[in-house]
């Protein structure tokens, strides 16, 4: 994922968070291998975060199956900076047992404004949507195979 190419949309308003980080910094912070791990590492040593003042949105639709009758689009406030990012992963281990247990296979990278997060599992680089309001089990929702895809596939809200 080239700098300059993280975001296809020329019109998605944006704004940075916080200060690029080394590749030893987030190598401290995940230590271990993930799919799009390189992606993922070049985002944050550009951005550290972004926030979408004038809104932003993907849709699941371009990456499902033809027969899928049903997609999302879902709503993107910011994603996290690396700071912020370590906070809600420790946060979301004391919302219940469950919410352990699925922390310890994904990484929470972004947010809607309700709260809602995205998550990259790590075994697989996927992308995953949690509704908070229905919880894991019956608020997950797939959205990207990876954090590139996912990148590349956010647009400004129309």
């Amino acid at each position: 994922m080239e700098n300059d190419k993280v975001f296809n949309e020329n019109n998605l308003t944006f704004s940075v968070l916080g200060e690029p980080k080394t590749q030893e910094e987030l190598s401290k912070v995940f230590p271990f291998e993930f799919y799009g791990k390189n992606n993922f590492f070049q985002f944050y040593q550009t951005y550290n975060g972004v926030f979408f003042p004038e809104g932003a949105e993907i849709s699941t639709e371009k990456f499902q199956n033809v027969e899928d009758e049903e997609y999302y689009e879902l709503e993107i406030e910011f994603i996290y900076s690396i700071e912020h990012l370590t906070k809600m992963w420790e946060a979301i281990k004391e919302r219940s047992a469950i919410a352990k247990q699925f922390v310890a296979t994904h990484i929470p990278f972004a947010r809607d404004a309700a709260g809602n997060e995205f998550f990259i599992e790590i075994s697989t680089g996927e992308i995953k949507y949690v509704s908070w309001e229905y919880d894991i089990e019956e608020g997950l929702i797939w959205v990207a195979p990876s954090f590139k895809d996912f990148c590349l596939a956010i647009k400004s809200l129309e």
